[in-house]
C-alpha cells in the first residue's frame, strides 16, 4: 500500500493525523486472554490464560534460542523488556497522555520511571564519552582562562574608568564584589551548561527541580489531574527529564540539533497533554515559571555573591 499519499494529499494528512491524535488519548491496551489451558513447565499447574498464576511464569517459555539468549542479555540493562520499548515510544509521541496514565494506575504496562532515568543517565554517559568526546582539555582550559579574564576585577575598573561612565566610577571595593557576583552566576551557568552536554538526563532532572514549585503551583488543579500531589508531579518530571534524555541522546547520536531542540520543545507538550491545559495558558504557566526561577536564582546568586564578599 502507497502511504505518500498520507504525506501529500491534504484530505489523506487530514486523516492520518486525527488517527493519530485518537491513538495518543488511547490508553495500552494489554493482549486477551488466552484461552488454551497450559502446563506450567516450571511448577507444572495446569492453568487458563498468558501467565502461571502459581509462579507468574509466561505461557509462552521454550526452548532456548540465540534471540531469546539475547533479549535476556538485553533485559539485564532494561532494554530488552517489552515495556522499556513501549515507553521509549510512548514518551516520544504521546508522553504526557502516557504519564498521565501510569499516575492513574497503569503502572505494569510502563518501565518504572527512576529506573529508566539511571539507564538512560548511564546511556547518555556511555554516548557522550563513547561516540562524542566534545572538547577537548585545552579547549576547555582556553574557555575558562577567557571567563577568569572576562570576569577579572581589573577589567570591570578599566569599564568603569570608560569616558562615558566617569561619573559613575566604583570604588576598589565595589569592583570586587560585582566581580565575584559575576563569577558566581558565570560559574553556575558554565555548570548547567557542562552539565547538558555531559549528561542530559541530569541536566534535565536538575533544571526541572529548580522551576518544580512554581509550575506546581500553576497546574495541581488542571482539569485532567484536578488534585494533583506534589510526589505524582515527582514522577511526572522524572518521565520528563527520561523523554528529554531520549531526544537528546537521539540528538547526540544523529549529530542533530533539531533533536535537541525538538527535546526542549517536547517539554511543553508534555505538560500540555498532562494537564489539558490550552496551549496559550500552559505557555503562560510554563514562561511564568521560567521568569520566577531565574529572578530566584539572581537573587540567590547576589546573595550568595555578598555573603562571600563579607567573610572574604
Amino acid at each position: 500500500m502507497n502511504k505518500l499519499p498520507n504525506i501529500t494529499d491534504k484530505h489523506q494528512r487530514t486523516v492520518w493525523l486525527r488517527a493519530f491524535h485518537i491513538w495518543q488519548h488511547r490508553p495500552h491496551k494489554l493482549a486477551p486472554l488466552s484461552e488454551v489451558i497450559h502446563e506450567c513447565a516450571s511448577c507444572h499447574t495446569n492453568y487458563q490464560g498468558n501467565y502461571c498464576p502459581r509462579c507468574g511464569q509466561s505461557s509462552t517459555i521454550g526452548r532456548f534460542s540465540f534471540k531469546k539468549a539475547f533479549l535476556l542479555f538485553l533485559d539485564v540493562w532494561g532494554v530488552g523488556n517489552r515495556s522499556m520499548f513501549r515507553s521509549i515510544r510512548d514518551l516520544m509521541l504521546r508522553p504526557g497522555f502516557m504519564i498521565r496514565d501510569y499516575l492513574g494506575g497503569m503502572q505494569s504496562a510502563y518501565f518504572p520511571p527512576f529506573k529508566m532515568f539511571f539507564l538512560l543517565t548511564a546511556l547518555s554517559l556511555l554516548v557522550q564519552h563513547g561516540f562524542d568526546l566534545g572538547l577537548n582539555k585545552e579547549e576547555k582550559q582556553i574557555a575558562e582562562q577567557n571567563a577568569e579574564n572576562i570576569f577579572s576585577p581589573e577589567n570591570f575598573k578599566q569599564e568603569y574608568t570608560d569616558e562615558t561612565a566617569m561619573d559613575d566610577v566604583k570604588k576598589p571595593e565595589e569592583v570586587e564584589q560585582v566581580s565575584k557576583i559575576f563569577k558566581i552566576a558565570w560559574a553556575f551557568g558554565h555548570t548547567m551548561d557542562s552539565l547538558r552536554e555531559k549528561n542530559p538526563a541530569i541536566f534535565a532532572l536538575v533544571s526541572l527541580v529548580l522551576f518544580s514549585l512554581p509550575l506546581y503551583h500553576f497546574i495541581r488543579h488542571s482539569p485532567t489531574i484536578p488534585n494533583l500531589r506534589f510526589s505524582e508531579f515527582i514522577v511526572a518530571l522524572i518521565y520528563t527529564a527520561n523523554m528529554f534524555s531520549i531526544y537528546s541522546i537521539a540528538g547526540s547520536l544523529l549529530s542533530s540539533y533539531l533533536l535537541k531542540l525538538l527535546a526542549v520543545l517536547m517539554i511543553f507538550v508534555t505538560f500540555k497533554q498532562l494537564t489539558g491545559y490550552s496551549k496559550r495558558r500552559m505557555l503562560g504557566y510554563i514562561l511564568l515559571t521560567i521568569l520566577i526561577s531565574s529572578v530566584s536564582l539572581a537573587l540567590l546568586a547576589s546573595a550568595g555573591g555578598s555573603i562571600a564578599y563579607l567573610f572574604t
